[in-house]
């Protein structure tokens, strides 16, 4: 016969183990709605940026020497990436470029590929 207290246990142990094992997910969900925030308010108005910015960054990827930079590598495909705002140009969430626009065809040493 089995003991009632420990079939309350497993059932507690298996709850708590998926908890722990949805909070990656959780993490990874959270991360997707915030980026699909839209663009600041008067985004549009910011300064381009220019090359050298920071991380490296210039403004046609074809341009860079980097060492870390991978054919195909661009700011329009970059998980930091949200949208155009005025042409070519767009908002970039990375925290180094947040107060300008940088381009999509733009690339820099912070590049991680969008999932």
């Amino acid at each position: 016969m089995s003991n009632p207290i420990d079939n309350g246990r497993r059932k507690f142990l298996k709850t708590g183990a998926m908890a722990v094992a949805s909070i990656p997910l959780a993490t990874l969900l959270t991360q997707r709605t915030a980026k699909a925030q839209s663009v600041p308010e008067g985004a549009a108005d910011w300064p381009h940026a220019e090359n050298g910015h920071a991380h490296n960054y210039v403004n046609d990827h074809t341009t860079t020497d980097h060492s870390r930079y991978q054919e195909g590598q661009q700011c329009s495909s970059c998980q930091f990436w949200v949208d155009n705002v005025d042409g070519d140009w767009g908002y970039c969430m990375h925290p180094s470029f947040s107060d300008v626009l940088v381009n999509a065809n733009g690339w820099c040493s912070v590049y991680a590929p969008a999932a």
